[in-house]
């Protein structure tokens, strides 16, 4: 967990463990800075993107979620990274899936969930308004910095 100084730091978390963060923020002070949001994130994005004043507002995203939605977040969360910040999608090589062949032995989760994070890699490497970056850690990690 990282921490800042400045007083115009927002942070958004519609992570079900809300309540454990928020008692973890509480001891480092940094609480008012935290607007959290308990529920669905697609709604609660929604919420969110509807107020324009939040648009281009976000340094960093981080989206570590369901991948089934994945598409649909970098729709909203595009509109709230301000240009230069950053995006992050966790889990975008999906147990080497996306480079497997169609064919290939999978369990059954991992095929499910392969053809949804392959239209986001997809959909992010045609994006015009991003620059991405994919690294091989992990279960795999793309980088957006939104550049207009």
């Amino acid at each position: 967990m990282a921490t800042t100084t400045t007083e115009a730091t927002k942070t958004s978390s519609t992570n079900g463990e809300d309540q454990k963060q928020s008692q973890n923020l509480r001891h480092q002070e940094v609480a008012h800075k935290i607007d959290f949001r308990e529920g669905p994130a697609l709604p609660v994005l929604d919420e969110i993107v509807a107020d324009e004043k939040n648009h281009g507002t976000y340094d960093f995203i981080f989206v570590d979620a369901d991948k089934d939605n994945y598409i649909n977040y970098h729709k909203r969360l595009i509109d709230l990274v301000k240009i230069g910040g950053v995006i992050g999608y966790d889990n975008t090589l999906w147990n080497g899936s996306v480079v497997a062949p169609p064919d290939a032995p999978m369990r059954k989760y991992v095929r499910y969930y392969r053809d949804f994070v392959l239209e986001l890699n997809k959909a992010l490497a045609a994006d015009p308004r991003i620059e991405i970056c994919m690294l091989p850690v992990g279960d795999g990690i793309t980088i957006c910095r939104r550049i207009s």
